[in-house]
């Protein structure tokens, strides 16, 4: 009796902060409630979990429908094995903020974290605080989060290291996005267009880069 208690008072808490200091109107507050509770039964996940991952959502400036669907989606993810749900609504929010949510839905971006989780050798937490480095510049180039996935899951396969994989992919974009005149010597000398570099990035991203790289290699560098 006494922890059913805790853990209710607890919920409440968390849930009180989505109106203390998110500032969501108390109605706004009583409906997310009803999605939380309805979502713990679902998924089994604690009502506490799904309430602090809810204030990470509404913190992340996602509100309404699509603040529920970036709940359940990480929720679901989390009861499959992906880690907590506030470490998968962490890549979730940072692709519907990147991406707007006209772009990309919630489902969406959980099923590419969870296929670069697959493919790649790096945890959806790890993941989730790197791809929020990843995503901007990747949004300003055009270059989808289906292609930031792909590539950071080739990246980690053989270091394991999402901080790494993602130093390595922004310094590519940055690369593609403001070459030096160095970069841009070479890629004239390769016979590869800036143009049609950024072009084939926005496409296929991983691919891109390993043409690039095969390039370079016939060309003796």
């Amino acid at each position: 009796g006494a922890a059913a208690l805790k853990s209710a008072m607890d919920f409440e808490s968390s849930m009180s902060q989505i109106q203390s200091l998110v500032g969501l109107s108390a109605g706004a507050v009583q409906g997310f409630e009803a999605d939380v509770k309805r979502l713990a039964g679902e998924t089994a996940r604690a009502p506490k979990e799904l309430a602090d991952a809810m204030f990470f959502i509404t913190s992340a400036g996602l509100r309404g429908a699509v603040a529920v669907e970036a709940l359940e989606a990480s929720a679901k993810a989390a009861a499959v094995g992906m880690g907590d749900t506030i470490a998968v609504a962490g890549a979730v929010t940072n692709a519907i903020n990147g991406y707007g949510a006209a772009n990309i839905s919630a489902t969406q971006a959980t099923d590419i974290l969870a296929k670069t989780v697959e493919q790649g050798k790096a945890s959806a937490a790890d993941l989730g605080m790197q791809f929020g480095r990843v995503i901007p510049m990747a949004a300003e180039l055009g270059i989808s989060f289906d292609q930031v996935g792909a590539t950071m899951a080739f990246l980690t396969r053989s270091s394991g290291d999402a901080a790494q994989a993602a130093t390595q992919t922004m310094n590519v974009m940055k690369s593609i996005l403001k070459p030096s005149q160095m970069a841009k010597q070479v890629l004239d000398e390769i016979g590869i267009s800036l143009g049609t570099l950024r072009s084939a990035a926005s496409e296929d991203l991983l691919g891109a880069l390993q043409q690039l790289r095969t390039a370079l290699e016939e060309n003796g560098y």
